[in-house]
């Protein structure tokens, strides 16, 4: 609640969010210049890995120096040379602890590029320098360079795939929006390109751990953006006749105190782990301290800052588009009006053509009602009998004219 009364403008401050992450990345990838690329572990490599168990606690300068005295001269000049580069110091020791050991720090995980087929040297030249190796407890691991390329190629398939499936989903929930997806994989990126960079200034090695806590950070980065972006939709409902970039800073605010708990909820058990976890896991605790950090801060301050500019982006060009179309109405109005200006004299005679003379209708022909020529009447009073006749004749109109005539 305390984020939700702050009068922070987040979207608008998005240039300084930017250029932080670009000055990480920069740094990164000069690092990366540097040290010639990032360390890669034995599992993208190739070569072996010795777990050493000492029977008391040693130091990592004791290990190294001891490794620098090994007697490979029994064995042929092919086989002294998988020896050549822990003699030569570019081997990697890092102390160990396993629960159930008696003593701290009485383990040394040996690891080193080459195919190593026999530790008895390695046990050997330990022993010659002090520190006692129980041979029981100890065991090596090679991976050899087939199957870590094999490796290396499946990784990033799985995460090119990761990423192709969480855009999918996004943009799915969201109702078919592509830029929804787009700009959570975008910020996926950004929170690769962190860790590269970050484990190249700390000079660290890409290893197993660092792959699963890339992947974790994949999945966790996605959930807080999908809940941020949740709460725009919603808003963008309640509130559209608020400007789009305010609208999205106040869903920032609203979200905003669910973020940061939810991180450092998590910091708090990375940080246990990397401090009070051993050594086998301050690598992965290292990854995901990283990592988390990074995608919590490209939700709220890379993610939702891009939504907003692919919006203003969008309204640009439907802009455009509608004064292009304004545009082009007023010229055709302004041609059509143009043309009507132009004088008769300018145009060809148009020829003119008499009208067309009514005629006169016909009148309907009247007829006349038939009546019997003559009748014979009833004798009148003095005894005669008369005759009726009928004769029509014209006077204007449709009469007749009745005739008495009297016997002869």
């Amino acid at each position: 609640m305390f984020f939700r009364r702050l009068n922070w403008n987040i979207i608008g401050q998005r240039n300084y969010w930017f250029a932080l992450s670009a000055a990480v990345i920069l740094a990164g990838a000069i690092a990366l210049v540097v040290h010639h690329g990032l360390p890669l572990g034995l599992s993208f490599t190739g070569g072996s890995t010795i777990d050493v168990k000492f029977s008391q606690t040693v130091s990592e300068s004791a290990v190294r120096g001891a490794l620098q005295n090994i007697d490979a001269s029994h064995f042929s000049a092919g086989d002294q040379s998988q020896y050549a580069a822990m003699k030569a110091g570019q081997e990697s020791v890092q102390l160990a602890q396993k629960p159930g050991d008696s003593a701290p720090n009485d383990r040394a995980l040996i690891a080193t590029q080459s195919a190593i087929a026999d530790p008895g040297p390695v046990y050997d030249a330990l022993d010659r320098a002090g520190l006692k190796v129980d041979r029981g407890q100890s065991q090596i691991t090679s991976v050899g360079p087939s199957l870590s390329k094999e490796y290396l190629s499946k990784s990033l398939w799985a995460l090119v795939i990761a990423l192709v499936l969480q855009l999918l989903y996004i943009a799915f929930r969201f109702g078919n929006q592509l830029r929804y997806g787009i700009v959570a994989d975008i910020a996926l990126v950004h929170d690769v390109l962190v860790m590269v960079g970050i484990y190249a200034l700390a000079n660290r090695k890409a290893d197993d751990a660092f792959l699963a806590a890339l992947l974790t950070v994949i999945g966790y980065s996605v959930m807080d953006s999908i809940v941020i972006f949740d709460r725009i939709r919603e808003n963008g409902r309640i509130m559209p006749n608020v400007p789009y970039d305010q609208m999205v800073n106040t869903s920032l605010l609203q979200t905003m105190t669910r973020s940061v708990n939810t991180l450092a909820t998590v910091l708090i058990t990375l940080l246990a782990l990397y401090f009070f976890g051993g050594d086998t896991l301050k690598n992965f605790a290292f990854a995901l301290l990283v990592g988390v950090t990074s995608g919590a801060y490209s939700s709220i301050f890379i993610a939702s800052p891009l939504l907003v500019l692919w919006k203003n982006y969008d309204n640009r060009k439907r802009a455009a588009v509608r004064a292009a179309a304004v545009s082009r109405e007023t010229q055709a109005v302004a041609a059509s009006g143009a043309a009507a200006k132009v004088p008769a004299t300018a145009s060809a005679p148009a020829k003119r053509i008499a009208p067309k003379r009514k005629q006169p209708s016909t009148p309907p022909p009247r007829y006349r009602r038939k009546r019997p020529s003559a009748e014979v009447t009833p004798p009148s009073g003095d005894g005669s009998v008369g005759i009726l006749t009928e004769e029509p004749f014209d006077n204007g109109g449709d009469s007749s004219e009745e005739r008495f005539t009297g016997n002869p």
